[in-house]
């Protein structure tokens, strides 16, 4: 059992989806498996374990991609009765399928006025937290007791160390335009689920002038929420993180609201 635990940390580390398949029920004879056998099944297919093998078994890792895309639980039955279509060991069995998401991981490029409060927020939803900046007077345990990793280097040059995934947010907010634009280049090219920038309107209008002539589509470039946040009015740097909070909330959540407003 041990194993397929294991199994669930390497696919948290190497940022793949999963679910468990696990027996809650098992008649005492007529079926291969009995109660609390468990498989893995992940997001490509694939599985480690067993819950017995032929067809409820193949009909199991289908219920369980269905699972990991809902992002719903469920539980299956399966009857080996011999009956069309069924497997003849005469006996059923009850199978619980649980999906896991991959936890939020936000990256925040800068360390400044606005990281603090949008790290702290952040971390109160559930999110893990990296800060990454130049100045290892901003970017210390001391000033983000709650980040769970701190970086000390060239902002775009670090971030493009980070494995991103769908599950990666990415917020700029550093100290400097140029900073800001260098990260967004390397932001661009991943495949983070939110990519922000502290901005104002003309910056924006800058900042896409510049990717436009590099190439850049205006496919890639819906992906920017520049100016980041929603509109709420914010002046001071907590209000401005709540806004900017409030907007990952409605894109994490997106698929559930079922709208695009929030882009």
């Amino acid at each position: 059992m041990e194993q397929i635990f294991y199994q669930a940390l390497r696919a948290v580390e190497e940022g793949r989806q999963y679910a468990f398949a696990t027996i809650i029920e098992a008649t005492p004879k007529g079926t291969p498996r009995k109660t609390g056998a468990k498989m893995i099944v992940f997001d490509d297919g694939s599985s480690w374990g067993t819950i017995g093998g032929g067809r409820n078994e193949k009909a199991a890792i289908a219920e369980c991609l269905k699972a990991i895309a809902a992002q719903k639980p469920s539980t299956v039955m399966y009857n080996y009765f011999g009956r069309e279509g069924e497997s003849v060991c005469g006996g059923q069995m009850k199978v619980f399928i649980e999906p896991f998401a991959l936890p939020q991981h936000l990256v925040i490029c800068g360390a400044g006025h606005i990281a603090l409060p949008l790290s702290a927020m952040a971390r109160m939803l559930g999110f893990k937290i990296t800060i990454i900046d130049n100045r290892k007077n901003f970017a210390n345990k001391k000033r983000f007791p709650h980040a769970d990793r701190i970086i000390v280097g060239g902002h775009a040059r670090e971030l493009a160390k980070i494995k991103i995934n769908p599950h990666v947010f990415i917020a700029i907010v550093t100290q400097g335009n140029e900073f800001d634009f260098e990260c967004l280049k390397v932001a661009l090219k991943s495949d983070a689920g939110y990519i922000g920038v502290i901005s104002s309107r003309p910056k924006r209008s800058k900042f896409f002038g510049r990717l436009k002539k590099m190439g850049t589509g205006d496919k890639t470039l819906k992906r920017v929420h520049i100016p980041m946040g929603l509109d709420l009015g914010s002046q001071t740097p907590e209000e401005i993180a709540v806004s900017i909070c409030a907007q990952m909330i409605a894109i994490k959540n997106r698929e559930l609201i079922g709208t695009d407003k929030f882009n």
